[in-house]
């Protein structure tokens, strides 16, 4: 049997002891690291989605109901993608008629390497009505 103190002391050292191990501070490290470094790759792609965005309400703003063609505005998004600096294969915007104007849309995809054979995947998929 073991004395009463000595039962005491050891669950008082076990008390004492809080906070994390080296491996476990490690694996969290790696995890945070993962995770960030996925965040640096993901923002500029979702910068660019916004910029997208923004362009195409802008478009629609300025064109909605002046009776625009086609070439016009497609002008004037090529406009916008030169100030912005974005550069989108020309089958990516799709300008269709439709029954009060016309429908712009733009389909994209963007990637980025992650790590090894792994890739982030992001697709931009937006329209909007130009009315005449």
């Amino acid at each position: 049997m073991e004395p009463h103190w000595q039962k005491h002391r050891v669950s008082a050292l076990r008390r004492k002891q809080a906070g994390i191990t080296l491996i476990g501070f490690l694996a969290l490290a790696g995890l945070f690291g993962l995770l960030g470094y996925a965040g640096i790759k993901l923002v500029p792609m979702y910068l660019q989605y916004y910029r997208l965005d923004t362009i195409l309400s802008d478009v629609q703003k300025e064109l909605d109901g002046r009776n625009p063609t086609p070439g016009q505005i497609r002008t004037a998004l090529n406009r916008r993608f030169d100030v912005e600096g974005i550069r989108l294969p020309r089958e990516s915007v799709n300008i269709t008629q439709s029954r009060n104007g016309y429908t712009v849309q733009i389909t994209y995809e963007s990637r980025a390497r992650y790590i090894a054979d792994i890739w982030l995947l992001v697709t931009f998929d937006k329209q909007v009505e130009i009315q005449r």
